[in-house]
């Protein structure tokens, strides 16, 4: 695609809202990422024969990260529902029909008629939570009075009460506050649209396309990922394939190389992680440069895959900083209960800056995105019927 000219730049609102949801949305995932390999590593060890030694660390990760994934997932809606409220101040007062606005809807989707609809799907979630709570509760007081199942049932009963007025609430504001605003917003704007994407039908020819584009962009920093990943994939396996040999001075050497290999594993995937970093961030001066026919796709698609790494960055450092206070809460890792508290309270610290830190940067990537796909051109996304996809127009 050639340039495409002037995009509507983010108001300051946007580029928060939109780099905070990101942030919630890699706190949640890397919530339930380390459930799940919280899980594996506990079923490794009982087929290991090491449960002894790797369930304590396997539960405090479960621990840690189901309460994180649980939490930020019902941060999610609000803070979805935070980027349709700014999307519709960032459309309000643009000239209709101009290249800006139009650049603006293409990437980032309509303005919705119910923003703050996520909220409200999470309020009912909770509020379904809280009646199952409460049912159950009221069951166990019925056939055992007792203060705390009466506490229980009575702060769930509440809990429902008040999310469902919260939803009556939501859609009160939707209905007196918003859609005024709505009908003042530019024709073509409101809708429920989302960023603009080709879909193709579902065919073999199509599917070989896309899959050709992906190689022909594809650089070998892509797959020396891949296979780390699968290395790593593997040797956590044999880990848990070889604990019980650990057991055995005559097989400890085994033990002690598959974990150096782990190890190696994830060096190399963090390595190539900030390889990829370098990759990106010096793309835009190869392609101001005499850039050859692959690198201008790779440009016109550059926006997209910066947040796709800074998304990655948030979900590996979070995942680390959850594995870490798995590891505090482990039996044998810390003597003392407040040795355990310093402990995770440091981690949910560094955590918290990091975090902090990697959403400034956002929200720094998010001003720049409009004047690099300006410059560089911006291919909509293609996918087939199925889901297939590839960055970029083929």
């Amino acid at each position: 695609m050639a340039r495409r000219g002037a995009e509507l730049p983010p108001t300051a609102r946007m580029a928060w809202s939109r780099s905070i949801a990101d942030a919630v949305i890699a706190a949640a995932s890397a919530g339930g990422i380390g459930a799940a390999l919280s899980c594996v590593i506990m079923i490794i060890a009982a087929l290991g024969g090491a449960s002894d030694a790797l369930q304590p660390i396997g539960l405090g990760i479960l621990a840690v990260s189901a309460v994180v994934a649980a939490l930020f997932s019902a941060l999610l809606g609000p803070a979805l529902a935070a980027v349709n409220l700014a999307r519709i101040r960032m459309y309000l007062g643009a000239a209709p029909g101009a290249a800006p606005l139009r650049n603006a809807v293409e990437f980032r989707g309509q303005a919705s008629s119910s923003p703050l609809f996520p909220l409200q799907v999470t309020l009912v979630c909770v509020a379904g939570a809280g009646a199952l709570a409460a049912i159950v509760s009221g069951i166990l007081w019925a056939q055992e009075p007792d203060a705390v199942y009466r506490d229980v049932t009575l702060s769930s009963a509440a809990l429902v009460v008040l999310t469902v007025l919260g939803v009556l609430v939501c859609r009160g504001i939707t209905r007196n506050r918003v859609a005024p605003v709505l009908a003042d917003l530019p024709v073509g704007s409101v809708g429920q649209r989302d960023a603009e994407e080709t879909i193709l039908p579902d065919t073999r020819e199509n599917r070989r396309l896309l899959a050709a584009r992906a190689r022909r962009t594809s650089t070998p920093l892509d797959n020396a990922r891949s296979v780390a990943g699968w290395c790593l994939a593997a040797v956590v396996v044999g880990v848990g394939a070889t604990a019980r040999l650990g057991h055995d001075p005559a097989w400890s050497w085994l033990a002690i190389a598959t974990a150096v290999l782990a190890a190696a594993c994830v060096v190399a995937l963090i390595a190539l992680h900030l390889a990829r970093w370098t990759q990106l961030t010096r793309l835009p001066g190869v392609l101001r440069g005499s850039p050859t026919e692959v690198e201008q796709e790779r440009g016109r698609s550059l926006t997209r895959d910066l947040r796709g790494q800074m998304l990655a960055t948030m979900t590996l450092w979070s995942l680390a900083a959850f594995a870490s206070m798995g590891l505090v809460l482990g039996e044998d890792v810390v003597a003392t209960s407040s040795g355990r508290t310093l402990g995770l309270l440091g981690i949910l610290v560094l955590w918290v800056a990091g975090l902090s830190l990697l959403t400034w940067l956002r929200v720094r990537l998010e001003r720049l995105g409009p004047l690099l796909r300006e410059e560089f051109g911006y291919d909509v996304p293609v996918r087939t019927a199925s889901g297939d996809s590839s960055p970029g127009l083929v």
